[in-house]
This record gives structure tokens, C-alpha cells and sequence, in this order.
């Protein structure tokens, strides 16, 4: 599976959500996210990952995922990915998995994130401590994310094509591996 994705920055929380609703966008969910990053020990993780396996659980719904993404490739505003997700009900046996083979928890994050269904389009409205919000646009196609970018007015907002890693250690000059509320 392959994703496109962009994320349009300092947006207000309130203004998007109310202009999703007129578009007509669905809200599937209103969560905080306690997530926790491996991959292969001996490397800084500053981007020189050739892949990377986070542990997500969301609260207060319970459901704990896993996912491996593969290394991005920037296409105009957006980028695409390889990307596998799958469910587990234990995420602590997983993360004591990783370690066993070889792989360290390098970066622990928590964000509130609140995402809506617009036909085949995902908005995530992601909040994390310490910095602007900002709404990621995942869709089929470039041309569908611009378009969208369009109807909720956020033309005149940045676009940041890149992960939220250089995000919040690039632009904002947080500690990407230690995020917390």
C-alpha cells in the first residue's frame, strides 16, 4: 500500500473542523495517540533510517497498531511511502519483540489528533505539546490533496512535504524523540 500526504501547518483547530463539516466530512475519531519508534540500533534516526516500525496506542479507544514504513519519496507538495499497518492486542510484547531482535525504541511521542472521512480523502488534525497545530491531507493523488487545500481556504498556509520529525526538530526546534503533555 502507498501513501500521499501533506501537511498544511498552522492551521485553527475550530476553523478546519467547522469547514469540514460543510464540506460534508465525517469525524472518525477524536484521540490521543501514545507512540513509541524502533528501528535498527546504530543509527542516529535523524533521517538516516532506511525504514522505520512505530508502536501506536490510542486512547481511549484501546486500539494499539503497528506500522512499518518504507523511505519517502517527495512528489510536488506531497510524498508517497510503502507503508504496512496491522493491529495487535498486546503492544508491550511487541516492543519487547523488537528489542530482541535487534532493534532499540528511539523516540517516544504523545499527540491529541482528531481525523475525518471525506469519500476517499483522510484529514488528521494532529495537536502536540509545544507547537501550532497542523491538518495532514492523505489522498489518492496529489491533484486531490491540492484541491482540497483549496476548499478549506489554506492556500496562503505552509506545506510541509517532509515527516513530522523535521517538522518539529526543523522548524520548531523540539525534541522529536520526547514528546510528552
Amino acid at each position: 500500500m502507498h501513501e500521499i500526504e501533506t501537511k498544511v501547518l498552522e492551521i485553527d483547530p475550530k476553523s478546519i473542523a467547522e469547514k469540514l463539516k460543510i464540506l460534508g466530512a465525517v469525524e472518525i475519531s477524536n484521540e490521543k495517540l501514545v507512540v513509541d519508534w524502533y528501528g535498527p540500533k546504530g543509527l542516529t534516526h535523524d533521517g538516516d533510517d532506511p525504514w522505520f516500525l512505530r508502536i501506536r496506542n490510542y486512547e481511549p479507544s484501546g486500539k494499539k497498531e503497528v506500522t512499518w514504513k518504507a523511505k519517502s519519496e517527495h512528489i510536488g507538495v506531497s510524498r508517497k511511502h510503502k507503508e504496512i499497518n496491522f493491529t495487535v492486542s498486546d503492544e508491550s510484547s511487541v516492543g519487547y519483540l523488537l528489542e530482541e531482535l535487534n532493534l532499540e525504541k528511539y523516540a517516544h511521542q504523545e499527540k491529541k489528533r482528531t481525523s475525518w472521512k471525506l469519500g476517499t480523502i483522510q484529514f488528521d488534525l494532529d495537536i502536540y505539546p509545544g507547537m501550532p497545530s497542523f491538518i495532514e491531507i492523505e489522498a489518492e493523488s496529489e491533484n486531490d490533496i491540492n484541491e482540497m487545500i483549496k476548499k478549506l481556504n489554506l492556500e496562503k498556509n505552509e506545506t510541509w512535504n517532509d515527516g513530522e520529525r523535521t517538522l518539529i526538530k526543523g522548524k520548531y526546534n523540539l525534541d522529536w524523540f520526547n514528546m510528552r503533555f
